[in-house]
């Protein structure tokens, strides 16, 4: 059973500016994610609680509650570009 999928604010608004098929790479990685999201990078520092996917030069921040069986989008970075 795969995880829900929550995106936030920010991530929605970011989402919304990307051409028509990176969004679509994003929503299939998105859904390989939610299948089972422990085993993408964790992050560390000011991210920590946070995981990462690499989709080309992009890569979309998420977090996950495994008792609630949600995951969260945060944000979409590009490169190492990333705003904690």
């Amino acid at each position: 059973m795969s995880f829900s999928i929550l995106p936030t604010k920010e991530f929605a608004k970011e989402f919304a500016k990307l051409d028509g098929q990176v969004r679509t790479r994003i929503k299939r990685k998105i859904d390989e994610v939610a299948l089972d999201p422990t085993r993408y990078k964790r992050l560390q520092y000011d991210l920590a609680g946070s995981s990462r996917v690499w989709i080309g030069k992009l890569r979309v921040v998420f977090s996950y509650d495994l008792r609630k069986r949600e995951i969260y989008l945060e944000n979409i970075v590009l490169d190492h570009k990333y705003r904690g």
